[in-house]
C-alpha cells in the first residue's frame, strides 16, 4: 500500500483528482523493470535491506521522485526480510565493545590475537546489529511484470486516497449476478460497513461507511476498505463517489471504469482464511445433521433491506439457515438486523462480537427479546462450532 506521502493528486473547486500514470510510458515501464530486475538480484543475492536501499538510489532520479519511491513501496512489500532472532543484541553489542576496548590494549596491533579473543564473546553470532531494520536479510521477492507493477500502482494511489474516505457510494451498472455476489463476498470478508441501496436487473449501488465516519483514523477499518476496492474495478461498469478529508481539505473523489484502473484479484473463492477452513473441517467433523453451503445468496426481507450471510448450512431435510457476523464497528447494523429478526421468520442466526456487546447489555438484550434467545450469540474473534450447532438444532429440531 501506498503511505500518504506517496499519494499524487490535485485539489480543485471541492474536488481530488488523483494524477495517474501513463501504463504505456517508455520511460516509466523501463523504470519498473530495472526496478523488478535489482529487486530479483537483491533476492537472489540475499542481501541486507540497507544494502538494497542503497542500490535502489541509483533508481530514483530516473523519474520523477515521487512515483518512483511509490513503484519502490510496492516492491518493498512483496519482498521479504528475514525476522530477528530471539537475542538481547543491544547486550552482546555491549559486551562486545567492552571486549573489544580491552583486547585492543592487551593484543597491541595483532589482529589475529584481536579477533581471536573476541570469538568466545561473540559465539556463532556473526552479525550483532540483527535487531536493526536495515541489517534484515532478504528471504524471497515475489516478482510481476513490469505491466503489472504500473497497474498496481495506479491501483494503489485510488486505495491510498481511500484511507481518508468519509463515505464511498458505490454504483454498479448492469450487473453480473456472479460477480456481484462475489463482490459482495469481499464486502463482508473485510468486514465493512455498507448500506445497500438497491439491486435491480440494470443496477446496483450501496454505499460503504469509510473509516473517518466511525472511529476517525482507524488504520485496520481504512485498511479493509482500501484492500476491497480492487473487488469493485473487476466489475465492468462501476462508478464511486467519495467524501474525503485529506491534509485539512474535504472534497469529492469520482471515479469508474473509464479511468483504466486493472484490479489485480483473480479468483477470491480460492482464497479462505485459516479461521474459515478450520471452522469448516470441524463443522464436518463434529455436525452431522447439516452442512456448509457453497453459496451463498443475498436474502431480502423486504423493503429496501438486504441480508449478506457469512456462511449457509443445509440440514439434512433440505432446510437452509444463513449465519451472519458482526464485529466490533457493526452496531448500527446489528440494531438494523435486530429489528429484522423481531418482524421476520428469516431464516437467520446471528453472531456478535465481544468487543462489540458487553456482557450486561446482551443479557438485557435476551431478557427484553425473548424470541432472540435462539437466534443471536456472541462470540470472540471466530464462532465456535458448538454454538452454531446449538442454535441450527434450537432452529430446525431434526
Amino acid at each position: 500500500m501506498l503511505t500518504g506521502n506517496l499519494l499524487l493528486y490535485r485539489f480543485k473547486s471541492g474536488k481530488f483528482q488523483i494524477r495517474f500514470v501513463d501504463p504505456n510510458d517508455p520511460d516509466l515501464l523501463l523504470l519498473a523493470g530495472e526496478l523488478l530486475k535489482a529487486f530479483a538480484s537483491a533476492a537472489d543475492r540475499k542481501i541486507s535491506r540497507l544494502q538494497l536501499e542503497e542500490e535502489l538510489e541509483l533508481f530514483r532520479k530516473q523519474y520523477e521522485i515521487k512515483t518512483a519511491d511509490g513503484l519502490i513501496k510496492l516492491l518493498m512489500d512483496r519482498t521479504a526480510f528475514s525476522q530477528n532472532a530471539d537475542l538481547d543484541y543491544p547486550g552482546l553489542r555491549a559486551r562486545v565493545f567492552e571486549s573489544a576496548f580491552e583486547q585492543l590494549t592487551q593484543c597491541r596491533g595483532d589482529w589475529k590475537c584481536f579477533r581471536r579473543n573476541l570469538e568466545p564473546v561473540c559465539g556463532e553470532i556473526k552479525d550483532i546489529y540483527g535487531d536493526l531494520p536495515g541489517f534484515e536479510q532478504i528471504l524471497h521477492f515475489d516478482p510481476l511484470k513490469a505491466e503489472e507493477l504500473i497497474c498496481r500502482y495506479n491501483l494503489a494511489l485510488a486505495q491510498g486516497m481511500l484511507f481518508f474516505a468519509d463515505t464511498l457510494l458505490v454504483r454498479v451498472t448492469d450487473p453480473d449476478p456472479a460477480q456481484l455476489r462475489r463482490m459482495f463476498k469481499y464486502l463482508k470478508f473485510f468486514r465493512l460497513l455498507a448500506r445497500i441501496i438497491e439491486i435491480n436487473g440494470s443496477s446496483a449501488s450501496f454505499e460503504i461507511s469509510g473509516p473517518f465516519s466511525i472511529f476517525g483514523t482507524t488504520r485496520k477499518y481504512a485498511l479493509n476498505l482500501a484492500v476491497f476496492f480492487p473487488a469493485v474495478v473487476r466489475l465492468q461498469k462501476w462508478s464511486i463517489s467519495a467524501q474525503l478529508e485529506v491534509n485539512g481539505r474535504k472534497g469529492k473523489l469520482l471515479l469508474d471504469h473509464s479511468c483504466g484502473l486493472v484490479s489485480h484479484y483473480r479468483n477470491f473463492s480460492a482464497y479462505v482464511p485459516e479461521e474459515i477452513k478450520m471452522f469448516h473441517r470441524l463443522f464436518a467433523e463434529k455436525v452431522s445433521s447439516w452442512k456448509i453451503v457453497g453459496d451463498t445468496p443475498v436474502l431480502t426481507p423486504g423493503g429496501q433491506e438486504f441480508v449478506i450471510p457469512d456462511i449457509s448450512f443445509e440440514a439434512e431435510n433440505g432446510a437452509v439457515c444463513h449465519l451472519e457476523l458482526f464485529h466490533r464497528w457493526h452496531r448500527t447494523q446489528l440494531e438494523q438486523r435486530l429489528q429484522t429478526l423481531k418482524k421476520t421468520t428469516l431464516p437467520l442466526i446471528v453472531g456478535i462480537d465481544r468487543a462489540l456487546m458487553e456482557n450486561d447489555e446482551f443479557e438485557a438484550l435476551l431478557q427484553n427479546n425473548p424470541a432472540l434467545k435462539n437466534r443471536i450469540f456472541r462470540f470472540s474473534d471466530f464462532p465456535g462450532v458448538e454454538t452454531v450447532s446449538r442454535l441450527l438444532k434450537k432452529f430446525l429440531p431434526l
